[in-house]
């Protein structure tokens, strides 16, 4: 897949996640606010800090697809990886916040009665969301973006702590008033989670962590598939965001001339590049039998 076309689809994921959770942020704020619910409001905060990072995230996909120039010979792939860091470390702010506020509501008893428009709000707020995270999760899956993953993380966990709102807020409704700060607390808490669980996953990336062990062992498949390769060896991949670098040693069978060693190279080169979707860059060292 080209840059041109994974940036376009990645852009749709970012442009739903942008306007999709203006919409609920702003319909759960209002809804909250009027409806009484400390709950709903703490939960339309995170849609609406969803929203700010998805905008986060689209920068870094489009800083992301430059090509590599003097100064970025592997490209700039790591700009998705900085963007979903950074709306780890933003999610993790405002839980905090949160869970300061529900602790204090739970121990003054300062709690209200949630209207009707509350529960409307959290239950259209499940829908949208279980819809928009299976969209951006299959395509960030697809397109091999951690950036986007994480987003549909962030709708991911908008839907489970919005189910979690629901149980707070009809228990408030039926007299239980204090299951509203409680259904806050948890949604704050699980905010906490996702956020270090996506700043954790990104790290990882930045760091430079080895890939599966299958995908090593389909590099030295498919390089041992090459006629000429008796043996494969130090095969190390390096990802730059999505895109991956790849490097291995070749032992090549008998007593070969340069040009001959220099065609087999290129057959691995070409072939790995062409099976194994992120690889975007093939060093062959070959060593002699």
């Amino acid at each position: 897949m080209g840059t041109s076309e994974r940036y376009r689809k990645a852009r749709v994921c970012i442009l739903v996640g942008i306007f999709g959770n203006l919409f609920l942020g702003i319909f759960k704020l209002f809804a909250g606010l009027i409806g009484n619910s400390f709950a709903v409001v703490a939960d339309s905060v995170h849609s609406i800090s969803d929203m700010l990072t998805s905008i986060v995230v689209w920068i870094g996909l489009k800083v992301g697809k430059k090509p590599p120039d003097k100064y970025h010979p592997y490209g700039h792939g790591d700009a998705e990886p900085i963007a979903g860091l950074i709306v780890s470390i933003v999610l993790c702010l405002i839980a905090l916040e949160f869970v300061r506020s529900s602790i204090h509501k739970i121990l003054t008893g300062e709690i209200q009665t949630p209207g009707t428009i509350a529960l409307v709000a959290v239950i259209v707020s499940v829908l949208v969301k279980y819809w928009m995270a299976g969209f951006v999760n299959r395509t960030g899956k697809k397109l091999n973006s951690p950036a986007l993953i994480a987003d549909a993380a962030h709708h991911r966990s908008d839907f489970y702590t919005s189910l979690v709102v629901i149980v707070g807020v009809l228990g408030a409704m039926f007299g239980f008033r204090i299951l509203d700060p409680i259904a806050g607390l948890i949604v704050a808490l699980w905010i906490v989670k996702i956020g270090f669980d996506v700043g954790r996953r990104n790290i990882r990336s930045l760091m430079g962590e080895i890939p599966s062990e299958y995908m090593l062992k389909n590099i030295s498949s498919i390089a041992m598939s090459v006629e000429g390769v008796k043996d494969v060896h130090n095969v190390r991949v390096h990802y730059v965001g999505p895109n991956a670098s790849v490097s291995l040693h070749l032992n090549i069978e008998g007593r070969k001339r340069l040009s001959e060693v220099h065609d087999i190279a290129s057959e691995v080169e070409e072939k790995i590049k062409k099976q194994i979707e992120p690889v975007r860059s093939v060093i062959v060292h070959c060593e002699p039998d």
